[in-house]
């Protein structure tokens, strides 16, 4: 597994090696692999928005519906949460999982340790709706 390396919503580039790079000011784009690359795909897949991506509206998490209710129902969003880890062919199994949500900020926090077959990560994930 690799992807890009994403930091604040850019790709991350290394330092420039000379005038041969893709550009000048910058060097070659990172590449992440494994549990790294893994910990980057679980991570925007929890912030992505039921529908965000036009390219496969079916992905992402029906975020609104799950915290823009009068009670928030811990259970449900804990199975919304497990579903969209679960997504990902390289998880093998959730090892725990946690979240809590603070309707005065309307910011959720998700915490989570799978293993996968790069090995066992442990993550957070943070987001407001």
């Amino acid at each position: 597994m690799k992807t890009f390396k994403i930091e604040n919503n850019d790709l991350v580039y290394t330092e420039s090696q000379g005038s041969n790079d893709l550009t000048p000011n910058r060097g070659r784009l990172v590449m992440l692999e494994g549990v790294d690359a893994l910990r980057q795909i679980l991570g925007n897949r929890l912030k992505m928005f039921l529908g965000e991506w036009y390219l496969a509206p079916n992905e992402g998490v029906d975020w609104l519906s799950l915290v823009d209710q009068k009670i928030f129902v811990r259970s449900a969003f804990l199975d919304e949460v497990r579903k969209a880890i679960l997504k990902e062919p390289a998880v093998t199994k959730i090892v725990s999982l946690d979240a809590d949500f603070d309707p005065k900020t309307r910011r959720v926090s998700i915490q989570f340790e799978v293993e996968s077959k790069f090995g066992t990560l442990s993550s957070s994930a943070v987001g407001g709706v």
